[in-house]
């Protein structure tokens, strides 16, 4: 009896996340993302009834179930359910809620910019990657000295340098390179106080930049600049998720992740798949190869480069909370895979401790908290991991609390990364009706931190919710409906949202943000009670990261993120993290600072603090249960009454 043949199998890719898997005909997609372990949920089960595991298929054909919760205008975008339909051919899919973050807030540098001359990092240009150009003598029977010998002999002479040393990949071109302009030749080196390093060498001819890559490691996002290392200029950004999130949205879940046989392989490749289609992507846009790229500067919390370096990570969370390094020497790019020139080089910026890490040191570069020991500032970044410093130029004391992706929008009914239809700002007027600014001014699709921030803030001050972020159910009228998990208030109708349904919040999603921004604040509190600081010693508040770029300060406070102080004491300073990684890629000096910088500060590990959550029970309301703390939110509702 003859065999069957195999059945087909199809590819489908899975995008941002550029994953391919093969699946037989008549797979469900559902099944496929399961199978290339993607993040794809459905609270419906995959019964097609909840609309979470919505996709856009981009090429391929595929057999769709009709559904209610996808109306025939998205049907006829490409859009489907994968838990409704099939496959029929290769397919080329992308998953809306993980689309890539290429906005201004991952990058923004406005502070950076106004203040560049004044901030605590060294800003000049004097990078330790430079290019020579030199003419070798032509070899005679007299002068019959190596090609190697030529070359460091001129190269001696016209830097005034002791000898250099020289990299294999340099030693297998030579030959060709001396011959093919009469001897012409341009040398790429990296310069460092006691060694030059010759790693590349070409004919005059070829035009060739030298470009380095400042590069911030996020849990969330990873963003990149390609600069011109001769002139300093930033050729070209480029910005995406991290690969790794499909593995987990914080990194506990990921260290827990690397745990598992294979796992911690997996994680490192993503990192650096993700590093590598950024550099592609920049590379593309300013018309120059990879190879052109002979160093980097890279910062990023502790865990984050633990896995980029696929070192074990179990120990950060686990007590004493020990990291395996905090500091470490330059890195081969070919050792960990990146998409580069052979021999470049890799910094990576110091941590601290477990929780504080190389994105804190290269971040207080770009502010001006060092540049004075009289005043003292507060340094924050409340991403999905909260990290605080404080201090001034003769002392600095940090810690961290692990904050949650709320504010990136994870674990919101409406929530999303501050991408194209985000919501980043809200208003409610005396009526209950919403006003709404979306990030690319098309329908909205959910709401960001900022926005989230805005909304939770005009509820309160508007009496649709209690101090405990509980609703008042007399309050809102038809905005007040009842889902799946209970009493939530309409945002943006169906008829007005992206998506053709109502964008809502619930109590659970309040609940989520009180924790998130509890978080933060009794971190503060503690960091400072530690020093027997009040909030009105503090000079300056300095608030890095995407998310704080379109923060309305003023309902940060009356929420309870931050303190109730005079709002011109507080700055937002954009990816200060990417900065600070680009700053030392301008200048070794800025490497040395960064240094320092880590060795004088001293880290409060929360985990062992006894009174750490006595603090974060008492933020666990709006804004917080001492209201007296909030002596401007206490006007409001005493004005009220």
């Amino acid at each position: 009896m003859a065999k069957k043949s195999a059945q087909k199998q199809h590819s489908l890719t899975f995008l941002p996340f550029d994953i391919s898997v093969k699946a037989p005909r008549g797979t469900k997609i559902w099944d496929a993302a399961k199978k290339a372990h993607l993040p794809l949920r459905a609270a419906c089960g995959g019964e097609g009834t909840c609309g979470e595991c919505l996709v856009q298929i981009k090429s391929g054909t595929y057999e769709a179930k009709p559904s209610a919760v996808l109306s025939g205008h998205f049907v006829s975008q490409g859009y489907a359910l994968a838990c409704q339909t099939n496959i029929t051919d290769d397919l080329v899919i992308v998953l809306p809620q993980f689309q890539e973050l290429l906005i201004k807030s991952v990058v923004g540098s406005e502070f950076f910019e106004e203040h560049k001359n004044n901030i605590s990092g060294i800003f000049e240009h004097d990078p330790v990657v430079k290019s020579l150009e030199l003419q070798l003598s032509s070899p005679t029977l007299e002068d019959n000295y190596s090609d190697l010998k030529r070359l460091e002999r001129e190269f001696q002479k016209k830097t005034g340098m002791d000898k250099p040393s020289c990299t294999y990949s340099v030693l297998a071109k030579l030959a060709q390179a001396v011959r093919a302009e009469h001897g012409q030749v341009r040398v790429v080196y990296i310069h460092f106080p006691d060694q030059a390093t010759i790693v590349d060498v070409f004919p005059v001819r070829e035009d060739k930049k030298i470009c380095g890559v400042a590069c911030d490691i996020g849990t969330s996002t990873v963003a990149l600049h390609l600069v011109e290392l001769k002139t300093g200029k930033i050729e070209s950004t480029a910005s995406s998720l991290n690969q790794q999130i499909k593995c987990g949205e914080d990194i506990i879940s990921r260290i827990n992740y690397a745990q598992k046989h294979g796992h911690l392989q997996e994680l490192q490749e993503l990192v650096v798949r993700t590093i590598n289609h950024l550099i592609e992507s920049a590379s593309q846009k300013s018309r120059i190869s990879p190879s052109d790229i002979y160093y980097a500067s890279f910062s990023g919390n502790t865990t984050m480069i633990h896995l980029l370096l696929k070192l074990e990570p179990r120990y950060i969370r686990e007590e004493p909370y020990v990291p395996t390094f905090n500091d470490l020497p330059l890195i081969e790019a070919r050792e960990l895979g990146l998409n580069m020139n052979p021999e470049a080089k890799i910094h990576l910026s110091p941590a601290v401790g477990s929780y504080v890490g190389g994105d804190i040191t290269a971040g207080l570069l770009c502010t001006p908290i060092l540049m004075d020991s009289e005043k003292t500032a507060l340094f924050i970044d409340a991403g999905t991991n909260g990290e605080l410093v404080v201090g001034n130029k003769e002392w600095l004391m940090t810690c961290a609390c692990s904050a949650g992706p709320a504010f990136e929008g994870s674990g919101i009914a409406c929530g999303m990364p501050a991408s194209e239809g985000a919501i980043e700002k809200v208003g409610l007027d005396k009526n209950g009706e919403v006003q709404y600014e979306v990030i690319g001014g098309i329908n909205p699709r959910g709401l960001c931190g900022s926005g989230l921030v805005d909304l939770l803030a005009e509820l309160f001050i508007h009496g649709y919710l209690d101090r405990h972020g509980k609703f008042k159910e007399p309050k809102g009228g038809q905005r007040m409906v009842d889902s799946e998990e209970g009493l939530a208030f309409v945002v943006v109708e169906g008829k007005k949202s992206f998506w053709g349904k109502d964008l809502i919040l619930t109590e659970r999603d309040i609940a989520n943000l009180i924790r998130t921004k509890g978080a933060i604040y009794s971190a503060c509190s503690l960091l400072l009670k530690n020093l027997g600081l009040p909030y009105d010693k503090i000079d300056a508040f300095y608030i890095a990261g995407g998310f704080g770029q379109h923060l309305n300060i003023e309902n940060a406070i009356r929420i309870g993120l931050l303190p109730d102080l005079e709002r011109d004491r507080f700055h937002y300073i954009g990816n200060s993290s990417l900065l600070g990684a680009y700053l030392i890629l301008l200048s070794d000096k800025n490497k040395d600072l960064a240094n320092a910088i880590a060795q004088k500060m001293t880290y409060v590990e929360l985990n062992t603090e006894p009174s750490y959550m006595n603090e974060f029970t008492g933020s666990l309301f709006l804004p917080h249960t001492d209201i007296d703390q909030f002596p401007s939110v206490k006007r409001i509702f005493e004005n009220k009454s």
